[in-house]
């Protein structure tokens, strides 16, 4: 590979664009699909069948891709030229933003939560309950919990981790044709590409974009990281705190 890479060099096209944002959601939906019934019917809860999809499903692919495109240019296992948004930040600015995107997150997420349980009752009542409870094919709380417990370190380190490289790290600046509409498209794919959550697309589509208008903003793919992971870590903790109290959170 040249040295002087150039990014411009190697944009995508719309329609591996779409493709490359929908086709790790795709996989995950179907391993939840398939798998949920039978694990469910096991004792495993809900939840526990997302989790083990980061895990098998997620994380497998996602690294896949970055490997295959790293040998492509590089010729060897390196995120060099793969995941480009790496601009060196100081710790000030580190700071700042992943405040500022972790604001904007929950500034856009609280009010539409709402929604989106609204949308599951009366929009999306056709699929099976364990489609949205975490809980569901679990009465214990306290397995439950451990499950959350779980959670902390996979949805709230594995799963942002490879989803940042990937679409904020690699997807994003392969659409900077598309110029100061990239962030947003970026977020729009992004939200979408979670078809496990479908009542909940107006809030993960919203903080999609303040995940990759920082991320654009700042050319750097770490601030991502650190808001995903952060919120993700939270909701976990929180999940957690209140199944160890006997109460169950919808999602």
């Amino acid at each position: 590979m040249e040295a002087n890479f150039n990014i411009k060099h190697d944009q995508l096209t719309f329609k591996k664009l779409l493709l490359y944002h929908f086709y790790p959601g795709i996989s995950i939906a179907l391993f939840y699909i398939l798998v949920s019934p039978w694990l469910i019917g096991q004792g495993i809860p809900g939840l526990g069948v997302l989790l083990m999809a980061e895990v098998l499903v997620l994380a497998p692919i996602g690294l896949a891709h970055l490997g295959y495109k790293s040998f492509q240019l590089n010729d060897n296992l390196s995120l060099r030229h793969v995941v480009y948004f790496t601009e060196a930040l100081n710790w000030k600015q580190y700071l700042k933003w992943t405040a500022i995107g972790i604001g904007g997150c929950v500034l856009i997420y609280l009010p539409l939560y709402p929604v989106g349980l609204f949308l599951r009752e009366h929009v999306f009542f056709w699929l099976p309950a364990w489609y949205f409870d975490p809980g569901f094919g679990s009465e214990n709380t306290e397995v439950l919990a451990k499950v959350f417990l779980v959670g902390i370190f996979v949805d709230g380190l594995v799963g942002p981790i490879v989803e940042e490289l990937f679409f904020r790290g690699y997807l994003l600046p392969r659409m900077s044709y598309l110029k100061k509409w990239a962030p947003g498209v970026n977020g729009l794919l992004f939200g979408l590409y979670h078809l496990w959550q479908p009542h909940n697309y107006l809030a993960i589509i919203g903080v999609g974009m303040v995940i990759s208008y920082v991320v654009w903003k700042k050319q750097n793919v770490y601030l991502g990281i650190f808001i995903h992971c952060i919120l993700n870590i939270i909701g976990a903790v929180a999940g957690y705190h209140a199944a160890s109290n006997g109460v169950i959170i919808g999602r």
